[in-house]
C-alpha cells in the first residue's frame, strides 16, 4: 500500500509540474507576442497604427492618399486634353497656311477641356 501511495504522491507532483511548465511557456510565448504587437515608441498600438494606413487607403473626402491620386489623375485628364486641343490648333493653323484651308475650331471650348473619361474611383473593401 505504501508503495502505491509513493507512486500517487509521485505522479501528482509530476503532473503539478507539467501544468506549472505549461503555464509558464504559454505564458512567456504571449508575451513575446504581446511585445511584437504592443506598444511602439509613440505608445500606439498596433491596431492604431494599422487604421493610419487604412485611413490613407480609402476616399474620405481629401486627406487620404487615393483623393490625391484621383485628383492628380483628373488634372492630368484635363491637361492632356488642353493640349491635344493645342496641338490640334496649331496643326489646323499650319495646315491653313499651307494649303489655304480653313482653320480647325471646336464648337465649343468646353467639350474640348472635359476629361475623356472620368477617374477611377477606389471604393473601400467590405
Amino acid at each position: 500500500m505504501t508503495n502505491e501511495l509513493l507512486l500517487a504522491i509521485a505522479a501528482s507532483i509530476t503532473a503539478i509540474g507539467v501544468l506549472l511548465a505549461a503555464i509558464v511557456s504559454i505564458y512567456r510565448a504571449a508575451k513575446r507576442i504581446g511585445d511584437a504587437l504592443g506598444v511602439d515608441a509613440k505608445g500606439r498600438t498596433l491596431a492604431d497604427r494599422l487604421d493610419r494606413v487604412e485611413h490613407q487607403l480609402w476616399e474620405n473626402g481629401g486627406s487620404s492618399l487615393a483623393d490625391r491620386v484621383n485628383n492628380i489623375e483628373k488634372h492630368v485628364v484635363k491637361v492632356s486634353t488642353e493640349i491635344e486641343f493645342i496641338k490640334d490648333l496649331t496643326m489646323g493653323l499650319h495646315n491653313a497656311s499651307t494649303s489655304s484651308t480653313q482653320v480647325f475650331f471646336p464648337a465649343t471650348h468646353e467639350e474640348v477641356i472635359e476629361p475623356i473619361k472620368k477617374p477611377i474611383r477606389r471604393r473601400k473593401a467590405s
